[in-house]
């Protein structure tokens, strides 16, 4: 756990960077940096503002980090990986993922940015453990949760219930891995038609 010297608010956190609090921000919500909400406010761990700093200075060639990227792989996991509740007193998705590392080098998983459409979008949001991959490994620990709102429990339920829509579920991620030539982002768009992945409904009424 975090020693509270160690949590930075947005103004600590930008002066120390060299940045501005609105240029932190942005990479906060474009998942380049990690933060946490508390209230109005944005607060950043000073070890990952550090890793963000040694980012910020590439090393390696390009086409060294191009070889590497095309050898990560996200993926969902290949047994059961969703589950998706629209009950009434569970409403709800999980997501489990596999992470392929075909590289010769070890890598980090970082942090896992997840968008989820059904057909429209339904929710974001992150996984923040940290995963360290060894050569030509996989992982299949990643897990994503979210609770769903009421409006989109109910978009889901109609998009499921009929059969003449296109309900194709669409889940779009961002991984960043933390590697010996800086960071390297690798995005993926996954797809299941209907009938590939289960739906918890309730009873036609």
């Amino acid at each position: 756990m975090p020693e509270l010297d160690d949590i930075l608010d947005l103004t600590e956190a930008a002066t120390t960077a060299g940045l501005t609090p609105a240029r932190l921000r942005q990479l906060i919500e474009s998942g380049q940096l990690r933060g946490k909400k508390i209230g109005n406010s944005w607060a950043v761990l000073a070890s990952d503002l550090e890793a963000l700093r040694g980012r910020q200075r590439p090393s390696g060639r390009p086409d060294e980090r191009q070889a590497l990227e095309s050898r990560l792989r996200v993926e969902l996991r290949p047994m059961s990986p969703i589950q998706i509740s629209l009950m009434p007193y569970s409403q709800e998705i999980r997501l489990w993922f596999r992470v392929d590392n075909r590289s010769d080098r070890a890598v980090e998983l970082d942090r896992l940015m997840v968008d989820v459409w059904y057909p429209q979008p339904v929710v974001e949001g992150a996984i923040l453990d940290r995963y360290p991959i060894e050569p030509n490994q996989v992982t299949d620990g990643p897990q994503f949760h979210s609770w769903l709102a009421p409006d989109k429990v109910d978009m889901m339920r109609r998009t499921a219930n009929d059969s003449s829509q296109h309900a194709e579920l669409q889940i779009y991620v961002r991984a960043y891995f933390n590697t010996d030539l800086g960071t390297v982002p690798v995005q993926a768009r996954l797809t299941r038609q209907r009938g590939e992945f289960p739906i918890q409904l309730p009873p036609a009424e």
